[in-house]
């Protein structure tokens, strides 16, 4: 249960939460429908919506998607952490933070021949494990705020968040056949699916005076 004085706190995480899943999937949706000639979920990487280019004409929106997932993803882990006033959310909050980190440097330095021409190629490939490895051990932290049930489905959720990176990173060494966008948004999603997952479970606490 949540304190009443403190349910503030825990209704603006739920806000911050909601709306950056809902903003991440709906500015990459549309992002992916003006792609050209045409966008794969299944074998296209998220960060080819973000490659500013003839073929991504919306490639600002999909960065403007990175930056505000990373934004709202660290508010509604602060406000969360006050809200259920947790204690030892340091490694929480410090995972949360690098998720921002990495979602912030996507969107200012993209992958694609032009990076690797420029040397920002790398700072993107840093901000990609930030975002996704850092959002996955955040979920795993932060699995302590909730209980019961709701606390297995944050593991699960962060630990199939982690096991699909580490899956997408050797098959993309590898230069395999299967599907790397899908393991790709599987480490990504994970992230997107605990953020919906809380934004509801939040507001549910009963307070109490």
């Amino acid at each position: 249960m949540i304190a009443k004085q403190r349910r503030p706190y825990a209704v603006g995480a739920a806000v911050a939460w909601l709306s950056a899943g809902l903003a991440y999937l709906t500015l990459e949706g549309i992002a992916a429908a003006a792609f050209r000639p045409h966008y794969s979920y299944a074998h296209n990487f998220i960060s080819n919506l973000g490659i500013p280019s003839d073929d991504s004409p919306l490639a600002w929106l999909m960065n403007t998607a990175f930056a505000v997932q990373g934004t709202l993803f660290l508010v509604g882990a602060i406000l969360a952490v006050r809200a259920v006033k947790a204690r030892k959310a340091g490694l929480f909050l410090t995972f949360a933070a690098a998720n921002a980190v990495g979602n912030l440097l996507i969107a200012a330095f993209h992958s694609g021949p032009a990076s690797h021409a420029n040397g920002t190629a790398g700072v993107h490939a840093i901000g990609a494990v930030l975002a996704i490895v850092g959002g996955n051990a955040a979920i795993l932290a932060g699995s302590r705020i909730v209980s019961g049930w709701h606390r297995k489905v944050s593991v699960a959720l962060g630990a199939f968040g982690l096991l699909s990176f580490v899956l997408f990173v050797i098959e993309l060494t590898a230069s395999s056949a299967l599907p790397l966008g899908i393991l790709e948004r599987c480490s990504v999603y994970s992230i997107t699916a605990w953020q919906l997952f809380m934004a509801a479970w939040l507001p549910s606490r009963r307070p109490t005076l």
